[in-house]
């Protein structure tokens, strides 16, 4: 038989939690116990019950907030995407128009200057094409990464093939460029990203750090991943901007880069190409000069091969 005040005590709790659970209000571990008996250990396990469905309630709630916010933030981002493709867009397309426009409307025009309008025309859809270019490859890297195809590749050759052509393209780097890397660089990845990867970092170098010495480095490896350092002895950047830089369309100095007829996406590719590769990137500003973009990539190897997995 119970006593007087333990019969008490379990009506009073009983009391307690029937209110909690009409409230919906989760029962803290400071809620205490019911007497060792029959009745006391029932009515435990309700309130262990009980206390398991609130917190379950509670993490899928915390779940549905995250699921909204994302789904909030992934709105503004492409809704500030959409701003930013239309800014860039406005530049080149109001300069198009423009050329063209005088062309048309001097049917006289010497021969010599039509052609200085023409050859201004074309820079302009060059860079149009540049743009959706690169608009493309961010797209199908952050939305359909699973399936952008990987196969085995050699990364040195991948790498020396993107100097040759930046030297045949920019005739003044020839020289520029030492590659500090051993043979037979062997990588699972997708080649056109991992070109992508080097070429952006060192085009960025050769045309606006205003370096006049680039080292691509292989600064350590592992079984898993290669460890690489992209360093100039350019201008660099004040310490404000590191974090920024690979954001779509920042821009360090906005009239040079378009001057010099930048899209605004290319570190953001690069960083976008290290990540669906396995690794991460960050820029360090250079102590006597100059800027290092150290990043790391996953060698991935047979298994992943043939799985066919991202890494």
């Amino acid at each position: 038989m119970w006593g007087f005040k333990a019969k008490k005590r379990t009506i009073s709790m009983l009391e307690e939690f029937v209110y909690l659970s009409e409230k919906g209000t989760p029962v803290g571990d400071n809620f205490g116990k019911f007497p060792q008996n029959d009745l006391g250990n029932l009515l435990n396990r309700l309130v262990e019950s009980y206390r398991r469905s609130t917190n379950y309630k509670d993490s899928i709630s915390l779940q549905r907030e995250q699921v909204v916010k994302d789904a909030q933030e992934n709105i503004r981002r492409k809704r500030q995407l959409t701003q930013n493709i239309s800014h860039e867009l406005k530049t080149p397309v109001s300069a198009l128009m423009g050329y063209l426009e005088t062309i048309l409307n001097n049917p006289d025009m010497e021969r010599e200057q039509m052609l200085h309008f023409l050859r201004k025309s074309y820079q302009q859809s060059e860079r149009l094409s540049d743009l959706l270019k690169d608009l493309s490859t961010i797209t199908r890297i952050e939305e359909a990464a699973d399936q952008i195809e990987k196969e085995m590749c050699n990364l040195s050759d991948i790498i020396v093939d993107v100097v040759r052509d930046l030297e045949a393209s920019y005739p003044a780097s020839k020289g520029m460029i030492t590659c500090d890397i051993p043979d037979n660089m062997s990588i699972f990845g997708n080649k056109s990203l991992l070109q992508s990867i080097f070429h952006n970092l060192l085009e960025n170098a050769i045309l606006y750090a205003q370096a006049t010495s680039i080292t691509v480095k292989l600064v350590s490896q592992s079984n898993s991943e290669y460890k690489m350092a992209v360093t100039d002895n350019g201008v660099g950047v004040e310490e404000k901007h590191l974090s920024l830089i690979f954001e779509r369309f920042y821009r360090v100095d906005k009239g040079r880069s378009r001057k010099l007829g930048g899209t605004g996406l290319g570190l953001s590719i690069v960083k976008n190409g290290v990540i669906l590769h396995g690794g991460n990137i960050k820029a360090v500003l250079v102590p006597s000069g100059g800027l290092s973009f150290l990043f790391s990539l996953s060698k991935g190897g047979k298994d992943a091969a043939l799985k066919g997995t991202s890494m």
